[in-house]
């Protein structure tokens, strides 16, 4: 039976939640306090610490909290997401706010938001800023892990700077949709068939860009407000940050598959396929420069100079958009060396991305 609740403000919030407790609090708490009045939604998912305790501590003094909670939900994140759905009267709202459970807000995100609404018609999606929120790190290497992706946050903001109004992904860590969008979204889902996926596509294990895809498919625009901050968590462990990204980069070539070609996808199939040019590009410098360190003959190379030049002007220039940067932060990218180690293992992720979507078709969480 679905429970619909009843509308109080012009924008819900939808926080799907999975064992959060140590964060959702401040989660929920940067919500309330935004300088437009939002309601919230929290969805714990099959959580099994006190993430549910506290949400129902915090809806017994704010009746704008509500909680609901899964049941045998196998689709992790987007099977949360669409019972909140299935759980409201989009009716009553203009605007729906998506915001992970381990992420906090800036007071003045959802108003930035409405901003970007009120500038594009078109806009069916708007995304915030990647902030990273502080961590305390366990020795040399954890910090080493945290502040490549410090920056790197930083990096995917100056990319969707470029991307104007049709960004690549409007990211699961915070996004604000235009409630039409969402119901244009839900309409196609039934159109194709898809009727286990009420808004996100619970066969695709990365709910954000096959939304985001489907959205301009449609003919919305996706922007990310860089008036609009949040800060997440980030993985510290080397093997959780390559379990990460490999899910994002196999979903993301899940997902190009599905749509095929065409208006939305054709840049992001393009630029697949130059990864593979630039690959072997730095391959051959590469071997260049491992048959100067065999033989003991140096032969100079303004190519390969050029490139590593390039490569570390870019490197270090993408240390404007970084948000209070620390020592640490100028170290990794202006030493170049830490960058350049990073920079392999995220090759080695896509490559693995690859050999998962050619070879094991049935890809989980």
């Amino acid at each position: 039976m679905t429970t619909v609740l009843p509308s109080r403000n012009n924008v819900i919030a939808f926080v799907p939640a999975h064992n959060e407790e140590d964060i959702i609090r401040s989660t929920i708490e940067s919500i309330l306090t935004q300088t437009v009045k939002v309601d919230v939604l929290v969805i714990s998912d099959n959580s099994t610490d006190n993430t549910a305790g506290i949400v129902r501590s915090i809806a017994a003094t704010d009746n704008r909290v509500n909680l609901i909670e899964t049941v045998g939900n196998k689709f992790k994140k987007s099977g949360a997401l669409n019972a909140a759905y299935e759980n409201v009267d989009l009716n009553s709202y203009d605007y729906v706010l998506s915001v992970d459970g381990d992420t906090v807000i800036a007071p003045d995100l959802v108003e930035q938001a409405l901003i970007e609404f009120q500038l594009d018609p078109l806009l069916g999606a708007v995304c915030s800023r990647a902030g990273v929120v502080k961590q305390e790190t366990n020795g040399f290497f954890e910090k080493l892990v945290y502040h490549w992706q410090y920056v790197e946050y930083a990096e995917f903001d100056r990319s969707r700077v470029s991307q104007d109004r049709g960004i690549k992904v409007a990211h699961g860590m915070c996004t604000v949709y235009k409630v039409k969008a969402i119901k244009a979204v839900m309409q196609k889902r039934i159109d194709t068939g898809k009727v286990d996926c009420t808004v996100y596509d619970v066969h695709n294990i990365t709910e954000d860009y096959e939304l985001t895809m489907t959205l301009k498919e449609l003919g919305y625009h996706t922007a990310s407000g860089f008036g609009m901050l949040a800060w997440t968590d980030v993985p510290l462990k080397l093997n959780e940050l390559w379990k990460q990204r490999v899910r994002w980069l196999r979903g993301g070539l899940d997902t190009l598959w599905e749509h095929g070609w065409n208006k939305s996808t054709r840049k992001d199939i393009l630029n697949a396929g130059f990864f593979w040019i630039m690959l072997a590009f730095q391959i051959l410098l590469l071997h260049y420069a491992f048959y100067d360190i065999v033989t003991g003959v140096y032969h100079p190379n303004w190519i390969f100079l050029l490139v590593m030049i390039l490569m570390y002007v870019d490197s270090v220039y993408t240390l404007r958009y970084v948000q209070n940067p620390s020592n640490w932060d100028y170290l990794v990218r202006i030493t170049f060396i830490p960058q350049i180690f990073y920079a392999w293992f995220t090759i080695a992720q896509l490559v693995y991305a690859y050999y998962l979507f050619l070879f094991k078709p049935n890809q989980d969480w």
